[in-house]
C-alpha cells in the first residue's frame, strides 16, 4: 500500500544517507524554564544543529517510526492561543494575560508569528491523519498525550525557503514548548537537511526522559 503521496512529497520519502554523519552530529535539547505559573514547569525543546547552514525541515511520525509525547500529568494550554503552533501568541497581549507565555505550543524556530520573527520566517505548516489528530495536545488543556502513529502519518513542517529552519545563534531551532506540572518523555522525529541540502535529507529519531541532550538515530526508511 503507497503512503499518502503529499506526505511522503513533504517528507522526500528517499532519504539519502550522508556517509559522513555519525548519530551525535544532531542531538534533541530539552531544557526547563521557570513557568508563571505556580507548579508548573516550561519544557523547550530544541534540535540542535551541527552548521549553521544546517536546517530542520520537518517533525514527524508514521507507521514505521512513530513519535509520541508523554506528560502524564497534562499539559497547559492557553484559551488564549486558538492554534496549535505559536502562531497565536501574540506578545502584545501577555502583559495583560501573562499565562500566554507557559502556552505548550509546536514550532519550528519561532515563539510566536513569522510576522513577528526575522525576515523570510514561515509558520509552520501541519499534516494530520484525521483519523487519529496530534494537534490537541497543543489546543486542550490537560492532555497527557501526542502520538502520530498511523500509515498517514502526521507532521508539522516549514518550506526550504522559511529562515526559522535555521539554528539560532547557539544552532539550536526550537520545536516544541510543553508546560506540565509533572514530567516529560517520548520519542520526536526531525528531518534535516544537511548544509540546508533537500537532497540529502536525513531523518533522526531522539528518545528522551526529562531536561537533557539525546544525540539521534538516523532513521532508514
Amino acid at each position: 500500500m503507497l503512503r499518502n503521496p503529499i506526505f511522503t512529497f513533504i517528507l522526500l520519502a528517499v532519504t539519502y544517507a550522508v556517509p559522513s554523519l555519525t548519530f551525535s552530529q544532531y542531538s534533541l535539547v530539552v531544557l526547563e524554564e521557570p513557568s508563571v505559573m505556580n507548579g508548573m514547569t516550561k519544557f523547550r525543546l530544541y534540535i540542535q544543529l551541527a552548521d549553521s547552514t544546517d536546517q530542520v525541515s520537518a517533525i514527524f511520525g508514521t507507521d514505521k517510526n512513530p513519535m509520541s509525547i508523554v506528560a502524564p500529568k497534562g499539559v497547559f494550554n492557553s484559551p488564549f492561543n486558538a492554534s496549535w503552533s505559536a502562531s497565536g501568541l501574540n506578545p502584545n497581549f501577555f502583559e495583560a494575560m501573562p499565562s500566554m507565555v507557559d502556552d505548550s505550543f509546536a514550532t519550528i524556530g519561532l515563539d510566536g508569528p513569522a510576522s513577528q520573527g526575522k525576515a523570510n520566517s514561515e509558520d509552520p505548516i501541519m499534516v494530520d491523519d484525521r483519523s487519529n489528530p496530534w494537534a490537541d495536545f497543543f489546543k486542550v488543556n490537560e492532555v497527557v498525550k501526542l502520538e502520530i502513529n498511523t500509515l498517514l502519518g502526521g507532521s508539522w513542517f516549514v518550506l526550504k525557503t522559511a529562515s526559522n529552519g535555521f539554528g539560532d545563534e547557539n544552532l539550536r531551532v526550537l520545536i516544541a514548548q510543553i508546560t506540565t506540572p509533572g514530567s516529560i518523555s517520548g520519542i520526536i522525529n526531525a528531518q534535516i537537511f544537511p548544509l540546508g541540502d533537500g537532497k540529502k535529507s536525513v531523518k533522526m529519531s531522539f528518545s528522551f526522559d526529562g531536561f537533557g541532550t539525546t544525540p539521534g538515530a538516523i532513521v532508514l526508511e
